[in-house]
């Protein structure tokens, strides 16, 4: 009996064994606990938190900040250099007011008597002209000199600067005066084109009128009207024909281009003094030097050495010794655009003089000076106008 219970329940126990073994092979599905998603959610909450305000912190803020730096340097550098800045506009303005106001002009004539007093006026206005230049080259050295420095800082005459500069540089309306002139004189129709085709035209005319006349308009402006009257014929003809073809009108009639010869070569000669942009560059670096006692690097270069600089060879400087040389107000030549040059030239230094007062920094500017820089204003407009399409 007693052998008969313990068989019962060592079987009884090992059925009980065998179903607990069952149940843990097979268990039954868990749902997530909310506890454990809490949590991780929190941490990549907290993990993004972190990196967000390492980046505004690390990037952003530094970013920002360097700007501030930047733009407070770039001021302080254009502060630096106001003062010299608005003295030489200063003076090119009153200049300006004898030339266009006063109409005390005839010192730009190399016949003007007394020679050696007018001479000196004609290289005291060049001084005057290459140390704004120079300034303007001094303040952009140093700009870009500063850490991500820029060429094109946005100083407050930005856009004034940029006009002077122009009035130095560009000369396309040239190309258009002659090719306008010589249409006229040729009764070529220019009206079937539009205003860039015109451009591009003037373009190529320039070009072709250079290989017609050997090459040596720019650097001689005479260099035509000692030609024999059959080459100036010649050049005439080609010129008409060019011209003719490339706006499909019809070639002009010989006694057309006959009767017209002088005052169609009277059209292709003519006068400027361009200074290009890497040429002010250049003309810039030699007016200024290191300057030790100022806070500015740099300080313009004296009268007398400009006076050397303006005899050198450089392009540069001979091309700005007679930029002003025998201009003549009093009946202007309509093949010297260097009337017009100086016109637009005093306009955009009195719209520097203007543009200062019209900031925070007016108080540089002598009263009287910027009276005569608004009265130079109006008295240049009219001109000026008539090459606004430049």
């Amino acid at each position: 009996m007693i052998y008969l219970l313990t068989n019962t329940s060592i079987s009884a126990s090992l059925s009980e064994v065998g179903a607990s073994t069952q149940e843990v092979v097979h268990p039954q599905p868990v749902a997530p606990s909310p506890v454990s998603d809490t949590a991780l959610w929190a941490a990549a909450i907290g993990a993004a938190s972190a990196l967000l305000v390492t980046f505004v912190k690390d990037y952003l803020f530094e970013r920002l900040k360097e700007r501030r730096v930047r733009q407070q340097s770039e001021a302080d550098v254009y502060r630096q250099y106001l003062a010299p800045l608005c003295e030489a506009c200063e003076k090119i303005v009153w200049r300006s007011k004898e030339i266009f106001i006063d109409k005390r002009h005839a010192f730009l004539k190399t016949s003007t008597l007394p020679l050696d007093f007018n001479a000196y006026k004609r290289t005291s206005t060049l001084y005057r002209i290459a140390t704004l230049i120079g300034l303007i080259r001094g303040m952009t050295l140093e700009l870009r000199a500063l850490p991500r420095g820029k060429t094109n800082a946005a100083i407050p005459i930005s856009t004034q600067i940029a006009a002077f500069q122009k009035a130095l540089a560009d000369g396309p309306h040239v190309e258009l005066h002659r090719l306008t002139r010589l249409s006229a004189l040729w009764e070529i129709d220019l009206t079937r084109l539009d205003p860039a085709q015109q451009g591009a035209l003037a373009m190529r005319f320039e070009v072709e009128a250079h290989a017609a006349t050997d090459g040596k308009l720019k650097s001689d402006p005479d260099h035509l009207r000692g030609f024999p009257a059959k080459t100036k014929l010649e050049i005439c003809r080609r010129l008409a024909a060019y011209l003719a073809d490339e706006t499909g009108s019809k070639v002009p009639q010989e006694n057309a281009i006959r009767e017209t010869v002088e005052r169609a070569i009277g059209g292709l000669s003519y006068r400027e003094a361009l200074l290009y942009r890497d040429w002010q560059d250049a003309l810039g670096d030699a007016m200024i030097e290191r300057d030790p006692d100022s806070v500015r690097r740099f300080r313009i270069v004296g009268y007398e050495k400009f006076s050397q600089l303006l005899a050198s060879e450089a392009p540069w400087f001979k091309v700005l010794a007679k930029s002003i040389d025998d201009i003549n107000f009093d009946e202007i030549d309509p093949s010297d655009f260097r009337s017009q040059q100086l016109r637009d030239l005093s306009a955009a230094v009195a719209s520097i003089l203007i543009g200062i007062s019209n900031t925070k920094d007016a108080s540089l500017i002598d009263p009287a000076s910027l009276d005569t820089a608004n009265r130079l204003k109006g008295a240049v407009a009219p001109s000026a106008a008539s090459a606004a399409g430049k």
